[in-house]
Parts: C-alpha cells; sequence; structure tokens
C-alpha cells in the first residue's frame, strides 16, 4: 500500500497532529493510543490505510510501555495467556481486514468504539464465570480482543472490562494491556506484510510519525500529575461519539443502493 504517500501536506500534518495526540494519551495514562489515532485517521482515509500508517509508531509506543512498565510478574507472569490468544485472535481479524470491504469495517469500529464508550454498564453485566472458569475467559477474551485488534485495531474494550472485573491493579492493568496490544499489532503487521499490504518504501515513511509518537508519549509522561482523569475522558467520549457516528454515516452508504 503505497497511495498513502499521496496525501497532501495538509492530510499529512493532520496525520502528524493525531499520532502526537494519541502518544500522549498513552504517556499520560498508560494506554489509549489506537482509541484515537485509528477513528480519527479512518475519517482521513480508509480502515485498511488508517491501521498501515498506524502500526509502527502504535508498535515503537507498545514496545516502550511494556519495557518501562516494570512489575513484570504481577502482570506478563500471571497473564500471558491472554496476550498469547491475542494472536490467534489477530490473525484471523486481519484476514478480515485484508478482504473485506472497507465501508463495512467503518460500521465494525463504530461499533466498537460505543463499546468503549459503554464500559461502565457492560461491566454490570453478570461475569462471574470468569473467576469460576479462568482458563476459558482468557481464552475468549484474547480471541475476541485479538479479532478487534487485527480489524480494527481497537482491543481495549473487551480487555479493559475483562482486567477490571479480575481486579487487577492499576500498574499491572497497564502493564498486560500493553503486551496484549503489542502481540495483536505484531500479528497484525506480519500478517499484512506477508500479504502484500504493506511496502518498505511505506513502512521507511512512518520513521518520522514515529518520532512523533515518542515525543507525544514523552510529553504525556510529563504531564501525568497536572492531568485531571475526568476531564480528559469526558471530553474524549465527546469526541469518540462524534466520530462513531460519523463512521456510521461513511458505511452505512455501502448498503445503500
Amino acid at each position: 500500500m503505497e497511495s498513502e504517500l499521496l496525501f497532501s501536506w495538509p492530510i499529512w500534518m493532520a496525520i502528524g497532529a493525531t499520532i502526537f495526540a494519541a502518544a500522549l494519551t498513552q504517556g499520560t495514562f498508560g494506554f489509549g493510543f489506537p482509541a484515537i489515532s485509528t477513528p480519527l485517521l479512518v475519517l482521513l482515509t480508509d480502515v485498511k490505510t488508517a491501521i498501515v500508517i498506524n502500526m509502527l509508531p502504535n508498535l515503537v509506543v507498545n514496545i516502550i510501555d511494556v519495557i518501562r512498565g516494570g512489575n513484570w510478574g504481577t502482570s506478563l507472569g500471571r497473564h500471558w495467556r491472554v496476550a498469547l490468544y491475542m494472536v490467534i485472535g489477530a490473525f484471523a481479524g486481519a484476514q478480515i481486514l485484508i478482504f473485506a470491504p472497507a465501508d463495512p469495517l467503518r460500521l465494525l469500529l463504530a461499533l466498537m468504539i460505543f463499546a468503549y464508550l459503554c464500559q461502565e454498564q457492560l461491566a454490570r453485566i453478570d461475569w462471574r464465570w470468569l473467576k469460576r472458569y479462568p482458563r476459558g475467559s482468557e481464552l475468549a477474551f484474547g480471541l475476541v480482543g485479538g479479532f478487534f485488534s487485527g480489524t480494527v485495531n481497537l482491543s481495549a474494550p473487551p480487555l479493559l472490562i475483562y482486567f477490571l472485573l479480575l481486579g487487577v491493579e492499576t500498574t499491572a492493568l497497564t502493564q498486560i494491556l500493553n503486551l496484549c496490544f503489542l502481540s495483536g499489532r505484531a500479528t497484525q503487521a506480519v500478517t499484512l506484510g506477508f500479504a502484500g499490504e504493506i511496502r518498505l518504501v511505506a513502512a521507511l515513511a512512518y520513521i518520522p510519525l514515529t518520532a512523533v509518537a515518542i515525543g507525544g508519549l514523552y510529553a504525556g509522561s510529563r504531564l501525568q500529575r497536572r492531568f485531571s482523569p475526568q476531564t480528559y475522558r469526558r471530553a474524549l467520549n465527546r469526541i469518540l461519539f462524534v466520530i462513531a457516528i460519523v463512521l456510521i454515516y461513511q458505511g452505512g452508504r455501502y448498503f445503500v443502493p
């Protein structure tokens, strides 16, 4: 996919601003990069191109957060199987991304945004079976999270619900989430690469965007103690709601003669 290299400079600047804002969020709260970058980039292009543009910066951000997070025994030692199952789900999801029409994928992304916005309501469902069947729940949520990671680059809703219901401590939560995101993103990248969806010249063009992401990640880490999470989340939720409505409109046109 080299068509994204033909973007005008204003579009590239908008892409850079999106990557910076997403990385700033990641640095401030420990996760959230794809929840912001993917929907905004999809408004500028199609789902597949947005994911490819987003891929290298997202991978680097996740690697940095996994390495610097620490607390590996609590997070990775107990929950590494979820990240492993993410690989299987992401491979299956990437097949959908490769072969499915572009516009219906916008509807799938909108669905995941609404799931992200309704996490508290979804968490009130009776999930007691998670602790009764720990291995089965790891498999189920790992596969589902991986599938949505592979298709629309947004696996946070099922993973957040799963780990929060288990009572995973905040630092460990951030660590295992980033490992899961990393495994899903890496699988997606390898799958798209073997399918010929990623070209070397395009991958090299993302290096400046990766530098922008690292800058945003650093800036976010400095803002961590000065920022109100509640204020930010309220603003983010409103923005994501509007984006989801736009995506439904765009994706719905595919089914209109």
